[in-house]
């Protein structure tokens, strides 16, 4: 049974079919970064109305977070924001074709913020490029003698 989802108003998946390629699937078998089969990528799912449940529960952060603007729509960014509430992570799965689309901004200074927020309550901020998973560590100003250097801290995984 679906849930009941608040959309940002206004919002909607028009045009963007970016979930299709870059989220498995498990009832369809579909691995991640790749192509649905039941994707037509410039209109949507040909099985719309028999789509999986997964993929019909599925809403990205675009849709349902006022505060990630037109720039965050998948379609335009190449980036698909997802929230794993339980887990107390925020996974942004980044479209190998565009591989360095995270650490643009305004993507980069978002995602680093999440990152500090994350880690003060024990969660964590990853992204998914590729195969490459990406543990994203808050900002820290380090002292380095006399200076202050920035750290920016992405590990891989």
């Amino acid at each position: 049974m679906s849930q009941r989802v608040d959309i940002v108003p206004g919002r909607n998946c028009d045009g963007c079919t970016m979930c299709c390629k870059l989220l498995s699937v498990a009832e369809l078998d579909k691995a991640p970064v790749s192509w649905c089969t039941l994707c037509d990528v410039k209109a949507g799912c040909n099985a719309y109305a028999e789509r999986p449940t997964e993929c019909r529960d599925f809403y990205c952060g675009y849709l349902l977070d006022p505060a990630l603007d037109e720039r965050w729509k998948p379609s335009h960014c190449k980036l698909v924001v997802t929230r794993e509430e339980q887990l107390g992570e925020t996974l942004i799965h980044n479209d190998p074709a565009r591989p360095g689309a995270w650490r643009s901004e305004p993507f980069r200074s978002q995602i680093l913020q999440w990152a500090s927020a994350a880690a003060a309550e024990g969660g964590k901020v990853i992204v998914w490029q590729g195969d490459a998973k990406i543990a994203i560590a808050p900002e820290k100003q380090v002292a380095c003698g006399a200076s202050h250097a920035r750290v920016t801290g992405d590990t891989a995984a």
